[in-house]
């Protein structure tokens, strides 16, 4: 079984994924296929989501079930607004959050 530390890992690597997508939608203009919302909503909403990542995951060792648990979820409201490739970041954050949440 994996550490929470490599599930901590995961979780950043896949929040800065979600976060630079945000940043490229709203610097570009425009999103890869089908999103919920306009540009702005788009990268506004993984924006603020991934940075939301970010702030609870700095308490992984407090309550890791919570922080772990919390994290999946936002990653699953970011993926309607993913799209393509970056869609990888939400799965590493889902990946990462339940190993922290499961870690011993």
């Amino acid at each position: 079984m994996a550490s929470a530390k490599t599930g901590l890992w995961l979780l950043l690597i896949g929040a800065i994924l979600i976060l630079v997508d945000g940043m490229l939608v709203l610097s570009t203009g425009s999103f890869y296929g089908w999103h919920y919302g306009s540009v702005s909503v788009v990268g506004w909403t993984e924006i603020i989501l991934s940075l939301l990542m970010f702030l609870l995951a700095a308490y992984y060792k407090k309550s890791p079930g919570a922080v772990g648990w919390t994290n999946v979820i936002l990653a699953f409201i970011t993926m309607p607004f993913d799209g393509g490739f970056w869609t990888i970041g939400a799965w590493l954050v889902v990946i990462g959050g339940a190993i922290i949440a499961t870690s011993k």
